[in-house]
């Protein structure tokens, strides 16, 4: 699966978890300051991922995310890893 792949997919869960248009959201996006997304709906996020993507979730690390660019880059890489 490639990066672009993992955008498009995250970026479905993040407008539906967020109630927002899909076509605000960019890679560069920040989540909390421009979507105003908060903790609450960053941990929704963070879990629907690991389910989508059938990755278990470092919250730890997952509590550090800004962009939904991060998001793709974590998921990425734990693809690759599984």
């Amino acid at each position: 699966m490639t990066e672009d792949e993992i955008f498009h997919q995250l970026r479905g869960l993040c407008a539906e978890i967020l109630a927002v248009d899909p076509a605000l959201i960019t890679p560069d996006t920040d989540l909390r300051e421009e979507l105003e997304a908060d903790s609450l709906d960053m941990a929704e996020l963070a879990v629907a991922s690991g389910d989508r993507f059938n990755l278990l979730v470092d919250f730890d690390l997952a509590k550090h995310v800004r962009t939904l660019g991060d998001v793709t880059v974590l998921v990425r890489a734990g693809v690759r890893a599984g």
